[in-house]
């Protein structure tokens, strides 16, 4: 049957989004249905669970971006680049950032709140890939709570699965000071990068997980271009 919705767009964040997961299971398990109907999810920070889930069930993107609930705090032009994917169906984008460390990586791109990301490892839930290009966010959270996550998460995916990594907005925490207390635990030959806008911030970019993404990180600039 041709689908009614082309998206689904979170209103505000969703804290118990992992207790729909077993659910989710549950409904796919009884019904017969074509994931290529199913719309466009849209959201950020615990919504993460979903994007996630749904890469995993059915290689199907979802749309990193702000709730219906912040959208009065962006910023014109983070408004704007939110409209174009929304309404113009653009299927790729860029993301521009700083460097911490210089190479290049291809791979699909997962990730969004690092948190919400580490809450997955140990379950059915959790994504693995062979190439992916991490990329990650978070807000009120304590330098050595991200640092323990995001140790979980590197623990979890196969070895040197990793091709890259892409931080947005830590909230408070420095990410420079961040990845220095990771740096042994990196890969060294991938490229890192930081200070890209996207996360809790009023200049929340869009990009969709499960895009398969190009990654390049220079002395002159950090760039990611994904393509859905």
């Amino acid at each position: 049957t041709s689908h009614k919705f082309t998206h689904l767009w979170a209103v505000r964040g969703g804290a118990g989004a992992i207790k729909l997961l077993p659910y989710l299971d549950e409904f796919f398990k009884e019904k017969l249905y074509n994931p290529i109907y199913f719309p466009l999810i849209i959201g950020y920070s615990d919504i993460t669970t979903l994007h996630l889930y749904f890469w995993k069930k059915f290689k199907l993107k979802g749309l990193h971006a702000p709730m219906v609930i912040h959208l009065p705090e962006l910023t014109k032009e983070a408004f704007k680049r939110l409209k174009s994917f929304i309404f113009e169906n653009m299927g790729e984008g860029k993301l521009t950032g700083k460097t911490y460390q210089s190479g290049i990586g291809e791979g699909i791109l997962l990730g969004g709140n690092l948190s919400v990301f580490s809450s997955l490892c140990g379950t059915p839930y959790f994504p693995e890939e062979k190439a992916i290009i991490l990329i990650l966010e978070d807000a009120k959270e304590k330098l050595y709570r991200l640092e323990r996550s995001f140790l979980q998460i590197i623990f979890s995916l196969p070895k040197d699965s990793i091709k890259g990594l892409v931080l947005g907005d830590l909230g408070e925490v420095s990410p420079v000071e961040f990845l220095a207390r990771v740096e042994e635990f990196l890969p060294k030959n991938i490229p890192i990068g930081y200070a890209f806008s996207f996360g809790h911030i009023s200049k929340n970019y869009p990009f969709y997980v499960g895009a398969k993404a190009f990654f390049k990180a220079s002395s002159e600039k950090a760039e990611l271009i994904f393509k859905g």
